[in-house]
């Protein structure tokens, strides 16, 4: 089955779950977005979009392994869950620029 429904969850310190959410849809893709402030914000994020049937969720580089396993494990790991994440020589570019 060709992917119809995605779930992306970005962490920033001032989202608010309930705040800052998006949808992106057309005839056969569906696409939600949950900005979070915390864990904990992603966890109930990722369990919304189980309720709307997403297919796979796929969290921001802001979030770390322990993280991911902490959301997988709260949603019983039903979809598939994965996490951005940048090579080395990326990740000292983004402290670089972001500083």
């Amino acid at each position: 089955m060709a992917l119809q429904r995605y779930g992306y969850i970005v962490k920033a310190a001032d989202l608010e779950v309930i705040k800052h959410q998006a949808h992106i849809k057309s005839e056969q893709f569906q696409m939600m977005v949950a900005g979070v402030g915390s864990v904990d914000e992603a966890i109930l994020a990722a369990q919304e979009m189980l309720t709307r049937e997403v297919q796979l969720i796929e969290l921001c580089g802001g979030f770390s392994g322990a993280d991911e396993d902490k959301i997988r494990d709260a949603i019983n790991d039903r979809v598939p869950l994965g996490r951005v994440q940048y090579s080395d020589e990326e990740r000292d570019r983004l402290t670089r620029e972001l500083a």
